[in-house]
């Protein structure tokens, strides 16, 4: 059992690390006739992929680090790096909830008013720039958190 769950645990790692790399691609779409439609078409995109892959990856990542933190010899706050790991862990999930999923709903919203010959190139540039800032906070994190998986850091703590 364990060892499916470790597997599921790396398949959410690769959905949600896989996901990122596509909205980063999906970022350097050449634009289309109408520069209001190639923004809208690569947020349409990106919706799809945060709630296809992004969403799913990190549930399924937290679920199932959830559970491979209840095993005997791991315990909540046993292991100094395993309590890193979980709280950069926190930090990806509410970065992701508070910041990027509502964020990214609003940029398709303003997608679509460019599209429409609404909307303002202005207001999609200033949340573009801070849906990167944030992304890239999410995606260092979580290769932090991947490191300090595997390299399982003492900080100070004696080995077991």
């Amino acid at each position: 059992m364990h060892k499916t769950v470790k597997a599921l645990h790396l398949v959410g790692l690769a959905m949600f690390l896989g996901s990122i790399l596509g909205h980063v691609t999906v970022g350097f779409l050449p634009g289309a006739r109408d520069p209001g439609e190639a923004m809208l078409f690569g947020r349409q995109a990106i919706e799809i992929a945060t709630w296809s892959l992004t969403i799913p990856g990190l549930a399924l990542l937290a679920v199932t680090g959830v559970a491979l933190s209840l095993r005997r010899d791991l315990g909540l706050g046993r292991r100094r790096w395993l309590s890193v790991h979980q709280g950069i862990g926190l930090l990806i999930v509410a970065n992701a909830a508070i910041v990027l999923v509502p964020g990214g709903a609003e940029l398709l919203d303003l997608a679509s008013a460019l599209a429409g010959g609404d909307g303002s190139a202005d207001a999609f540039a200033a949340l573009a720039a801070r849906e990167r800032t944030f992304g890239a906070v999410n995606l260092t994190l979580a290769l932090v958190t991947v490191f300090v998986a595997i390299l399982k850091p003492t900080l100070g703590q004696p080995r077991r």
